[in-house]
């Protein structure tokens, strides 16, 4: 794909490759999902609906009830099964990850970049996410940890679309070590930020949702404690690029916006470091039972 002068035109033809192409797949879950998190009268029988009209995903999910993991004495054969021997929540968090992971499943390591390396890196930024709304505030967390899982897809856009030129900023990243964004923004004149922000506007996901995923690597003078899905994200983001955890895609956020997030959401730095020893045991589990392995 050519990239033409003027940013709005750019993103408007990323954003439609992106509607013709398997990316696009991802929308029905992510939304049908985000609409059930976000009702309070879903019932299960909505999330078993909306899992069989995607026969892959129901194959995954089945193929999961029946591991070893969950030492069963009969074989599952279908989602609502799966739903009682797994658990509602669960099962919507295995479905989420099940269908976004596939859009991380193909193509190259290049330097420091894969994407199996970045899937790790969002897997982690979202536990971290969820964690955090669940232990600070305790609430679910359903909706963060959804924005952490997708916050990174504009990276997957300019690798899939923008090849070429996506190959080249890597090599600005890699032997002038520049921040992705910063290289990004030489190159397209736009950062993934910004073009996650372009998909899930279009897609016409809520607005809270929309700008975690646009600022996700904002330096903030003025955190507000109204932005908790915005500033969670940044904190779990953080957090995840400073203990290393999966692709590295930009720098940490500076010191003082850390804080700061910190301080608008009252939360004290030892606790979100207690949750990264957490993320970190999560995603070794993960790994080690293989059940988000790409390819």
């Amino acid at each position: 794909m050519a990239l033409k002068e003027g940013k709005g035109e750019d993103l408007q033809l990323l954003i439609e490759a992106v509607d013709n192409s398997a990316i696009s797949t991802i929308k029905s879950i992510v939304k049908g999902i985000f609409k059930i998190i976000n009702d309070p009268r879903s019932s299960a029988k909505e999330l078993k609906e909306l899992i069989e009209v995607d026969p892959p995903l129901t194959s995954k999910l089945l193929k999961i009830a029946n591991s070893a993991y969950y030492s069963l004495q009969r074989r599952i054969s279908d989602i609502e099964q799966a739903i009682v021997l797994i658990g509602f929540d669960e099962l919507k968090e295995l479905a989420l990850n099940q269908k976004v992971c596939e859009v991380f499943a193909k193509g190259e390591a290049v330097h420091a970049y894969s994407r199996p390396a970045l899937w790790e890196h969002s897997l982690a930024v979202a536990s971290m996410a969820k964690m955090i709304f669940r232990k600070e505030f305790g609430l679910k967390g359903d909706d963060v940890y959804a924005a952490g899982l997708v916050h990174d897809i504009g990276i997957i856009i300019e690798d899939q679309f923008l090849h070429r030129q996506f190959g080249d900023l890597l090599l600005q990243v890699h032997t002038e070590g520049k921040a992705l964004i910063e290289a990004e923004l030489d190159v397209f004149g736009f950062d993934h930020a910004e073009i996650g922000r372009a998909l899930f506007r279009h897609w016409s996901f809520p607005p809270d949702f929309v700008d975690s995923i646009a600022r996700h690597h904002e330096e903030m003078s003025s955190p507000s404690a109204s932005e908790p899905l915005v500033l969670t994200l940044l904190i779990a983001n953080h957090a995840c690029l400073v203990h290393d955890i999966g692709y590295a895609d930009s720098h940490p956020l500076t010191g003082d916006t850390y804080r700061r997030c910190l301080t608008a959401l009252q939360i004290e730095p030892s606790s979100v470091n207690m949750i990264v020893e957490e993320v970190k045991s999560e995603i070794g589990e993960i790994r080690k039972r293989g059940l988000f392995s790409i390819g």
